[in-house]
This record gives C-alpha cells, sequence and structure tokens, in this order.
C-alpha cells in the first residue's frame, strides 16, 4: 500500500492553518479514510511521531525526494502535525525545498534522533516534512527492552 492511497488531503486552495493559499503551493482533497487511525513511530526509540491520517500534499505530492548542499538525499513525506517532534534550531529559509517556507530540525521528542523539518510560512502556517524510512508504521518487529 502506497503513502498516497493512505492519508487526507489539505482541501484544495488552503493550506496547512486552513487560509486560502496559492494553488500551486498547497492543494489536494480531503478523503474519508476507511482504515483505522495509525501512528508512525520513530525508528530508534519505537515512540509515536504522527498519525498516517496527518499526511497531505504540498506542492502536488505527499512524497518528495530532495538533495541537500551536502549531497544527502532524503526521501521525505509531508505531515499536518507531528505530536511526538521536538522542533530545534532557529528558522531558516536558506536552502528550503518548498518556496514561501522557512525551516528547522525536527527531532524525536523522546530521543532526540533526525526525522525530518518542520516548515513555516510567513503567517505562521506550519507543517512537517519528515524522512520517510526513519518512520515505523507498526512497532510489531520493534527491538524489545529485554
Amino acid at each position: 500500500m502506497s503513502w498516497q492511497t493512505l492519508g487526507r488531503q489539505v482541501p484544495r486552495g488552503f493550506d496547512v492553518a486552513g487560509r486560502p493559499e496559492p494553488e500551486d503551493l498547497i492543494q489536494g482533497q480531503t478523503e474519508a479514510s476507511e482504515e483505522p487511525e495509525r501512528e508512525l513511530y520513530c525508528y530508534i526509540c519505537g515512540s509515536a511521531i504522527t498519525r498516517r491520517e496527518e499526511r497531505f500534499t504540498v506542492q502536488g505530492s505527499h512524497e518528495h525526494t530532495f538533495t541537500n548542499p551536502g549531497g544527502y538525499v532524503y526521501h521525505i513525506g509531508c505531515f499536518r502535525t507531528a505530536p511526538g517532534c521536538e522542533q530545534g534550531g532557529e528558522f531558516t529559509e536558506a536552502y528550503t525545498w518548498f518556496q514561501g517556507f522557512a525551516w528547522r530540525y525536527a527531532l524525536c521528542a523522546s530521543c532526540r534522533v533526525h526525522l525530518g523539518w518542520a516548515y513555516r510560512d510567513g503567517e505562521g502556517g506550519e507543517f512537517y516534512g519528515l524522512i520517510l524510512n526513519r518512520l515505523l508504521e507498526s512497532l510489531e518487529f520493534f527491538p524489545s527492552e529485554s
């Protein structure tokens, strides 16, 4: 099952805070989910980070692949909220992957591992770009503490 088919999307023409937004930045439509809400977990400590239902489309897609200035490639998914994340550093527009949004680090609030980035526009609208291979859909095979 792909990420795009599992989550709802921001209504077309609105930003992450529900305000009208230029059509080319954040778009999509809300879908009724037939699946129960499911959490996504930190791949290091197993803490709940966000829910699958928080996925949405930014610049035409939920998933994006970007290369940072150091040459590292990241495959991220966009999420409205990530309550299990703590933000670190100052917001900057340098090397932003989403025009009109400044970013800072998104870290697991429990173990502080880097999970992605928090993005904010000039009006306070915010979303998270989380590295998909650093999120677990299930703790079934997560290492036990014993």
